[in-house]
């Protein structure tokens, strides 16, 4: 997944249209960043959507163009992106890169908010200022602010696992989930499977088992992960006493399997924190479970973060 910009500017045809596509096309021909260009409020669903992407994206990059008021009431600038900006700054963006026409006045929220924007002059001066400043604060693709999900494997030796269901020799499964927000910690990060599908039709099922999985290394299944920091988490397992696919959960019944056949599986989870976006991955399953010899027992599945 490509790292997402933000682009906050005005679309008026046909110069500010054609300019914000062209930051559109260099962002991600020169940089290989994604973006996203917001489209004029009609709608109290087209602010829940521009509000959602926002939310989602990684940079924010603010361009205020200089307008010719066309009557008495219009403004030099932009409104629309003037409310985006305090939107932004609302949700916590600090990494923005702010680009101001000469002449645009810097009143209002705009003067708390941005001491001291880039100018630029015409077109070309502002295409190049972009490439400048894009690379001079290394926005990269491989950055999110939201959480990230690596993939950590099948732990090479079995253990036995020991909570409130009982004790069992197993394999676990982990991923390990990133904050790389410098800001804001990663308070209350739950994890749940969310549903799961059978590759040999196709067939999809809900979870049986919905309560929060396990963070490995701590008796515990909600926790708070500090900003630049990572926690592991045990996502499914297999057992060497039952064929099956389980889960590490917090689900205070005798433990079962959520899938007791062999096949491929791909299992959907929802990762969840406090002030951040709702992070939904996708790990696949191939179980191939036998009994287990009495002085071995390979693992009887692979997995693979999709």
């Amino acid at each position: 997944m490509l790292g997402k910009v933000f682009i906050s500017c005005g679309q008026r045809p046909p110069d500010e249209t054609r300019i914000a596509t062209e930051i559109k096309r260099i962002l991600k021909d020169d940089f290989g960043l994604d973006s996203y260009l917001a489209f004029k409020i009609q709608s109290l669903d087209d602010i829940m959507i521009i509000t959602s992407e926002l939310r989602s994206s990684d940079y924010y990059l603010f361009i205020d163009f200089v307008r010719r008021p066309s009557h008495a009431f219009d403004l030099p600038v932009s409104l629309f992106t003037h409310q985006e900006l305090a939107l932004a700054h609302h949700i916590g963006f600090i990494n923005i890169i702010a680009l101001q026409q000469d002449t645009a006045p810097q009143e209002g929220f705009l003067r708390y908010v941005l001491s001291n924007p880039e100018r630029f002059s015409n077109e070309a001066d502002l295409y190049a200022k972009v490439r400048s400043l894009v690379a001079a604060r290394s926005w990269s693709p491989a950055f999110s602010r939201n959480l990230t999900i690596t993939n950590l494997g099948f732990q090479q030796n079995p253990f036995y696992y020991t909570d409130h269901s009982g004790s069992f020799l197993v394999y676990a499964y982990q991923v390990r989930v990133m904050n790389n927000r410098l800001d804001t910690a990663a308070t209350g990060t739950v994890c749940i499977l969310d549903y799961y599908v059978r590759m040999s039709d196709g067939a999809r099922f809900n979870s049986p088992d919905r309560s929060y999985l396990k963070w490995a290394g701590q008796a515990g299944y909600e926790r708070t992960i500090l900003p630049n920091d990572f926690g592991d988490m045990d996502i499914l397992s297999v057992h060497a006493d039952r064929q099956g696919i389980f889960l590490h959960s917090l689900r205070d019944t005798p433990r079962e399997p959520i899938i007791d056949a062999n096949g491929v599986y791909q299992l959907h989870f929802k990762l969840y924190s406090r002030d951040f976006q709702l992070t939904e991955f996708t790990v696949e399953v191939d179980l191939h479970w036998n009994s287990p010899t009495p002085l071995s027992w390979p693992i009887p599945a692979s997995a693979r973060l999709l």
